[in-house]
């Protein structure tokens, strides 16, 4: 281990025990420090930010990689409230889970929540993640090790900035939060094998980066590899109502993971309405990729490959079936669906209960689009990721999630017979 990382992991640790000393009044009045320190430095943050996506752009990144790297001054506005929200917040500690008595012996069982201790998240791109990591972190007593892609190394030096000024202006530890300033990569398998003193890796970036992690991490993970997320559209459901869903679900920000990929369409639904819901996303610039009986009826870019029922393109992009009934297109989602999220866009109680019933995406909508998996949608204030595992957490991670329990038992002089 470098003597770099080393010193990272003892910081992380002697925080530890100075957070378990703070109350839940003293961790909302860190988030509320922050919140203010993002709007006093905001033009120092947008430079840096400007700093980032001018290397991006002349290292030729891609457009999606490239909207998620940028932050606007209204973006940071919103950052701040969203700090302020998870602060005011429930505190997600020393809540009772479980209460019961034994009535042989009388002793009273409590399970309570408390931290998990010291969580590692490595990110690409969004230079949000670093306030969201860290104020989920500390709204549920944990210390936080930070390490973000070399892509948005200055915004995230600057946004690290406003955490430090806010825990040393409060006069306390100041690695409460963590943060890997160096991009050398080395630095991310020394955290991937920091078995037993990093409790848990929370990755969230790209497949290539997610399958690395899970594949090398020695430290339990919380993860989600993508997010190929599907609508259906059932037959009888308005025409009108199915484009204004299906173009937010697609094109509100086709970047992000909660992002529609694939649409299926019921062949039910009349050919002219498929095809005007089909002409209003190519009029925002979105490629359509149609299965056979799409190109029957609609003049699509190219048609569907098997690999693009499984591709999340991140883009203005979006392959299209058609299917014969909801069974259909529920065996096609858990066939392809990476366990993100899906809508299904039905006002029919049959086909809604079997969608629920049968699909097994962390997330499953109705009438709604996909685009509202999201910690803050959630009520999460904000997330961490959007985990498709189904050990310990599913969906938005938000504070409450990195918790753990203990069980606190309480006698009255008894012994075990």
């Amino acid at each position: 281990m470098s003597d770099y990382f080393k010193e990272i992991l003892d910081q992380s640790k002697k925080a530890s025990s100075a957070i378990s000393k703070l109350n839940a009044e003293d961790r909302s009045k860190i988030l509320m420090n922050i919140s203010g320190f993002l709007l006093s430095k905001k033009n120092e943050i947008l430079k840096a930010n400007q700093l980032d996506v001018e290397r991006a752009t002349s290292n030729n990144l891609s457009t999606p990689m490239i909207n998620r790297l940028v932050l606007t001054s209204e973006k940071i506005d919103q950052l701040s409230k969203d700090v302020e929200k998870i602060a005011q917040m429930q505190d997600p500690l020393n809540q009772i889970l479980e209460n019961w008595t034994n009535p042989s012996n009388g002793l009273i069982f409590s399970k309570v929540s408390v931290p998990i201790g010291i969580i590692g998240i490595i990110y690409e791109s969004r230079p949000n993640v670093t306030i969201d990591a860290a104020c989920l972190c500390l709204r549920s007593g944990n210390v936080s090790i930070l390490r973000g892609g070399s892509e948005c190394i200055e915004t995230n030096k600057k946004l690290y900035d406003c955490i430090q000024e806010a825990l040393k202006d409060l006069k306390l530890d100041p690695y409460l939060v963590c943060f890997i300033q160096n991009t050398d990569r080395s630095y991310v398998n020394e955290l991937l094998k920091a078995e037993g003193d990093v409790d848990v890796i929370i990755p969230r970036g790209g497949k290539s980066l997610i399958e690395t992690i899970s594949k090398n991490s020695r430290v339990p993970t919380i993860k989600h590899l993508e997010g190929i997320c599907h609508t259906f559209w059932d037959d009888g459901y308005d025409k009108a109502k199915a484009a204004s869903v299906i173009m937010n679900a697609k094109m509100r920000r086709p970047e992000i993971c909660g992002a529609t990929e694939t649409l299926l369409i019921h062949s039910g639904n009349q050919k002219e309405d498929i095809a005007d819901v089909l002409d209003n996303l190519r009029s925002q610039g979105c490629e359509i990729i149609g299965c056979e009986r799409v190109q029957e009826i609609y003049n699509i870019d190219r048609l569907a490959s098997n690999n693009d029922w499984s591709t999340e393109y991140l883009d203005k992009k979006i392959s299209v079936k058609i299917v014969d009934s909801v069974e259909e297109s529920i065996d096609h989602i858990n066939k392809y669906s990476s366990g993100h999220t899906e809508s299904c866009l039905s006002n029919k109680e049959k086909s809604v209960e079997y969608f629920f019933q049968n699909c097994k995406s962390a997330i499953l909508m109705n009438n709604a689009s996909t685009q509202f998996a999201d910690g803050g949608e959630f009520g999460f204030g904000a997330e961490i990721g959007i985990s498709t595992d189904k050990l310990h957490v599913r969906g938005p991670v938000g504070a409450k999630h990195l918790t753990t329990f203990k069980y606190q038992v309480i006698g009255a002089d008894t012994t075990r017979p």
